[in-house]
């Protein structure tokens, strides 16, 4: 049985701004998801990989859409920004052509998240990578190659975080499906009218196995239940004593007094439990400490192993990564460039 201890434990696990409660003056019941963490692309982009145009808008986005890099899972924390470098210069490169990464975001093993294409912390920035320009979603990249395993259980709870936080934002409620008319893709003629999830996974929109045989099955197990439930967590306006009447005074004696029910005792230091309590942080960090200790116990990992733990190979900028797509069936060259 999870107990408070246990969800701090978990908690802990993930930054501070993964389990913070919504916003004290959010209206209640008014889906708010409190923005994660997210490291700005300045801090994995130097002045070579520069945005190599102007990025158009995604104006009516209706669903969020689940990618995978396809490349190596060893990859130590700090070699995360020489990764998304090699990423930009391969969707950038003669292959692709794209103006930059393809993507609005990264979620790497670690449970950190960056910003992929410019701009994407601030506005709804149209990606690329959906086999043409399949529009109507923001899309999300988990950093590693999900073919046979499944992502960590930071990389999982940062991504529902994320899923849920965008929807938030977008003004999706996570709940049931949605309609467009596509723009065209190598699934979906231009035209065709197509029936989604609200979270999808990028072969749902294009002929491909992004994002791998391991991830598919938890972008609708996982992903979306849980950043569902993320969303629909309410602000909690602080509770207001109802004012008791004591009995009628008799007559000729002083006005009845009115008394303010007294609050109930908390146990333990008054501020952990002011802190613990405000704006349904219980909620959020129950659900993100369970996500975390349930994907431990399904991969049966040991808690002191680092994520992606192995042999790290040699890979340079200068390899060809993440070449997954609609039209490439074998999508990443292992031995590089």
């Amino acid at each position: 049985m999870l107990t408070r201890r246990s969800l701090l434990a978990g908690a802990t696990l993930l930054p501070a701004a993964t389990w913070a409660a919504p916003p004290a003056s959010a209206a209640p019941g008014t889906p708010q998801v409190t923005r994660p963490e997210i490291r700005p692309r300045s801090d994995w982009a130097t002045a070579t990989q520069p945005v190599r145009g102007t990025p158009g808008l995604e104006e009516d986005v209706r669903f969020l859409l689940v990618h995978h890099t396809l490349t190596p899972n060893e990859d130590p924390v700090e070699r995360i920004p020489q990764r998304l470098r090699s990423i930009y210069a391969f969707h950038t490169g003669e292959q692709r052509g794209w103006i930059d990464v393809a993507y609005n975001f990264f979620v790497d093993s670690f449970g950190v998240i960056w910003e992929g294409r410019e701009g994407s912390v601030d506005r709804a920035v149209r990606g690329d990578a959906t086999g043409g320009s399949q529009g109507f979603a923001l899309l999300c990249c988990f950093v590693g190659d999900f073919t046979a395993r499944e992502p960590t259980a930071e990389a999982m709870a940062a991504m529902t975080h994320l899923l849920a936080w965008l929807a938030s934002r977008e003004g999706l409620d996570l709940v049931g499906t949605v309609e467009f008319v596509s723009r065209g893709s190598s699934k979906w003629r231009k035209g065709t009218s197509v029936i989604t999830e609200q979270v999808a996974a990028h072969r749902d929109m294009s002929l491909t196995e992004c994002p791998g045989h391991a991830l598919y099955p938890l972008v609708g197990s996982r992903l979306l239940p849980d950043a569902r439930t993320l969303l629909a967590v309410p602000t909690i306006e602080p509770a207001t004593p109802e004012p008791t009447l004591t009995a009628p005074a008799p007559t000729g004696s002083a006005p009845p007094e009115v008394t303010a029910a007294p609050a109930p005792e908390a146990s333990g230091s008054g501020s952990d439990s002011a802190a613990w309590l405000t704006g349904g942080a219980v909620t959020v960090t129950a659900l993100v400490a369970a996500t975390l200790l349930r994907h431990r116990a399904r991969r049966g990992a040991d808690p002191g192993e680092a994520p992606g733990s192995g042999t790290e190979q040699p890979h340079g900028d200068g390899e060809a990564a993440d070449q997954q797509d609609a039209e490439e069936p074998h999508e990443e060259t292992r031995g590089g460039a």
